[in-house]
Order: structure tokens, then sequence, then C-alpha cells
């Protein structure tokens, strides 16, 4: 009899067993979409063509790109479930029975990390958080935070640092990103300030939030701060550049602004159009008098704004073109110049002095208290990380 059970319970532990869920990880791989994955491991394309179907109803199928990794389950040897991810902490269950969508959640390990960076020259602050986290989401959240406190476009010098401590949520199907970042500090040699998350806000080092605070922006100026929007700045104004094209070392008096193909370039002030055309090895140019005897010039464009002609008045911010490659150029940006009195000078430093801006006071909310003793506590602890780094005391800074 004891023969007999011992027999029955080992059928009944292999049976189980050959009945057992698989999952099989997958990678969409180079030149795949996700058909192609789909049909590469044995999903018939006419059942992969219904799941992406369905899948495209709750998500942007563009977003799973090559390296994107997902999980078939197959059970005796039957795949019955693709599953996709969604965000941390969530997944999308496609029933290849039913082709049916069904949202799931996952549990969520959050734990917390400390970013450091130091300003090299032509950095910005974003793209420097960017090439740290490969996250532009927790690189933007850098930048909001201190977006009343600080101009990132011109305060900015090489040798300034940041530092902040931030979430890193990951959850048990792999999928990890950045969160919320919780103190953070920039010190540089025009600006510095600190942000700690309390509440739903950030506030700084004497419990003010920073939401609604000084405008660090030009606001009713002459002058824009700069012509466009930009990454970085690839090339300064110097005397002495080896062109990256021709190899020659020669004066570059004027200033590269490095930015996405087809991002609007704009006027930096009110003027007249004096030409627009193709200029060597500038590519398309646009130069533009203003007064005073001040002539902005733009290259490198890959195309004009419509309608936009010689002798016709601009106002300061209209679009006059679009960044391009234009002439002789290794990467879309915009080649920026500025001429006084016919001589080029600094067009960073003239935009500087000429960009003034009015600052005014609006309400803000201060914290006080235990709050306020918790937000010095949090930018306590950030100090001694910086501090362990020699950040600004003749170590790394």
């Amino acid at each position: 009899m004891l023969k007999r059970a011992i027999f029955l319970f080992g059928l009944i532990l292999l049976f189980s067993s050959a009945v057992r869920a698989e999952d099989r990880w997958v990678v969409i791989k180079k030149g795949e979409n996700l058909v192609d994955s789909l049909v590469a491991h044995d999903i018939s394309r006419d059942e992969a063509i219904l799941v992406a179907n369905a899948l495209s109803k709750y998500e942007d199928l563009s977003r799973l790109t090559p390296g994107t990794r997902y999980v078939i389950r197959w059970e005796k040897g039957v795949p019955l479930y693709v599953i996709f991810p969604a965000d941390v902490g969530r997944v999308y269950t496609v029933d290849l029975r039913r082709i049916t969508v069904k949202k799931e959640k996952l549990s969520v390990k959050v734990e917390k990390r400390f970013i450091y960076g130091i300003l090299k020259s032509g950095d910005s602050v974003f793209y420097s958080i960017y090439e740290k986290t490969g996250d532009r989401r927790v690189a933007y959240q850098f930048v909001r935070i201190f977006r009343h406190r600080i101009d990132f476009h011109t305060w900015t010098r090489p040798g300034d640092y940041y530092a902040f401590v931030c979430e890193y949520l990951e959850d048990s199907f792999g999928n990890a990103r950045y969160g919320k970042i919780l103190v953070a500090k920039y010190v540089g040699r025009v600006v510095k300030a600190d942000a700690v998350y309390y509440k739903g806000a950030y506030y700084d080092s004497k419990g003010y939030s920073l939401t609604g605070t000084f405008l660090a922006s030009p606001i009713d100026a002459g002058w824009l701060r700069a012509p466009l929007r930009y990454k970085r700045i690839s090339s300064r104004y110097t005397w002495h550049r080896r062109h990256p094209i021709l190899g020659i070392v020669r004066p570059h008096l004027g200033v590269d602004y490095a930015a996405p193909m087809g991002t609007p370039i704009r006027s930096v002030a009110d003027g007249v159009v004096i030409w627009k055309g193709w200029i060597g090895g500038y590519g398309r140019t646009v130069k533009i008098r203003h007064k005073g005897g001040i002539i902005s010039q733009y290259a490198h464009m890959s195309r004009y704004a419509s309608g936009l002609r010689v002798g016709q008045r601009v106002k300061k911010g209209q679009v006059i073109g679009y960044v391009g490659m234009s002439g002789l150029a290794t990467g879309p940006h915009l080649d920026f110049r500025i001429k006084v009195n016919g001589r080029f000078v600094n067009p960073l430093t003239f935009l500087r002095r000429h960009a003034k801006y009015k600052r005014y006071r609006v309400v803000r909310k201060r914290i006080r208290g235990k709050a306020l003793e918790y937000v010095k506590a949090q930018l306590s602890v950030l100090e001694e990380k910086v501090a362990a780094l020699g950040l600004g005391k003749g170590g790394l800074h």
C-alpha cells in the first residue's frame, strides 16, 4: 500500500512539472519590429499581427525598440501569454488564446542613488546629467526644480558642480528608472542653489518654496539670451580653433550651438533682414541689422522661415530659420555671430550684457519648525556626501 502511494505521488510530481509554465525572455533585435520578433519565436504571423494590434490600443509600439525585453510564457509546449513592459511596476499581459490585453501591477523596489557631476567646457547641465544617468527625465527634472533660481543658458561655467539624491525604481520584471529627486544642489561661480522635496514641493535651506520665486529668464528685454533652445555649446568664440573639417587652425569669431535638426532659430532682437542666402562654408545664412550698428548672423541653416525676405522687419524672438548643417559642418548646429561697428565680438558676452531683465517677487510659501529641520537635515546629508568627494575644496572642483 505504501509503495503504491509513493508511486502515485511520483506520478503527480512528474505531471505537475510537465505542465509548469516556462517563461522565455525575448529581446527585440536590430531591424526587427514587434511582429518580426514574435514570428522569430514560434508565434504565427497572423497571431503576431493580432497581438500588435491589440497592444497598440494601450501602448505606443514605436517605444518597443531594439533591445526591449519581453516574455513569452509557455505551458505544455504551447505559447499562451506574451508579457510586455509598460513602466516600472506595470506590465501588459496578452492572452494568446483570446487576444485580450490585461494591465498588471508588479512589486517595486525603491532605493536612493547619489549623482554628481562637474561641468566641462561646452557642457550643459541637462546633458551632463543625461550622460551620467542615461535618463532624460531625471535631467529635465533637475533643470525644472531650479528653473526660477538659475538661468542654465548663461549662468553656468566650467568647474561648476551639481549633486543630488534621487529615487531609483526597479520592479520584478526588470523595468528600472530614476524617480523623484529628493535633495539637490548646484554650486557655481555665478550662482548657488539647493532644494529639498517636502510634501509635494521643493524648499531651500531657508525654508522658502522654489516655485514662484525670482525669475532668472529675460523679461521684456531688448535682446534674447540665446537665439534658440540648444543641447550644448559645441564651440566658443576664439582666435585659435582647429577647424573640424579643414583641419587648420583659424579664428572662430562666433559661438556654435549644437541642437537637433530643424530646431527653430529666432532673431535675438528687433531688426531688418539684410542678407538671406548661401555664403561658402556657412551654408544657408541670414543676417539682421539692429540698432546701434549691430549685425547678428545665423549660419548652417537647413531652411529659412517661410516668407522671410531681405528688407523685412523682424521682431525679437521671431523665427527666421531652422537648425541644419549646410555648408561645412560635421553635425546640426547654429553658428551664431555678432558684429558691432564692423567688428566681431563674443556673442555670449554681448548677450549676457544686453539681455537685461526685471526681477520681481511673488508670494511664496515658507516652512518653519520641524519641516525646516527636516529640510536642513536632508541638505546636511547631501553636504557630507559632497565633502567626501572633495568637491569645492581643492579636490575634484
